[in-house]
């Protein structure tokens, strides 16, 4: 069987400019991955919607490292899961489209290249947002909310 690794990802832009800010993947078990980069973009080259309502939440600290460093550490802990795994993203035309890059040259044996479409309806997802006390656009939040719609918790 495979495992969903639901994904989300935050940007600088809503363009094909945009450059990848932070990752977080939580898998059927709610283990949580996420990780900040800090030297892939500027503040310049963020939108002021992602000014407002993504850097604001950043955690920074132990969160933040290189671009290259947050791509061999993904890739391991998506080996550690021991079992076949997909990721699943609400969004795979915006988060493949960066983190196919990231894993390129250190892609997983038991990561499928085929993703999942997670579709919430707008009102529910909110619903889950208050229901958790979880922030919009804060990485780890928007996974588990697509996990927890799709899987429940």
């Amino acid at each position: 069987m495979t495992m969903k690794l639901y994904l989300d990802t935050e940007f600088t832009q809503l363009d094909w400019t945009a450059k990848l800010i932070s990752i977080a993947v939580v898998d059927e078990n709610e283990d949580v991955f996420y990780v900040e980069l800090n030297d892939n973009y500027t503040v310049d080259d963020c939108s002021d919607f992602v000014k407002k309502n993504v850097l604001p939440h950043l955690l920074g600290h132990h969160s933040k490292m290189p671009y290259y460093e947050a791509a061999a550490r993904l890739s391991q802990w998506i080996s550690d899961r021991g079992v076949p795994c997909k990721f699943a993203t609400d969004a795979p035309h915006w988060d493949m489209r960066l983190i196919e890059p990231l894993l390129e040259h250190i892609w997983p044996d038991n990561l499928s290249k085929d993703v999942s479409l997670v579709s919430i309806p707008y009102n529910y997802e909110q619903e889950l947002f208050i229901k958790y006390d979880f922030t919009p656009h804060f990485a780890p939040h928007d996974a588990l909310v697509n996990k927890r719609a799709t899987c429940g918790k």
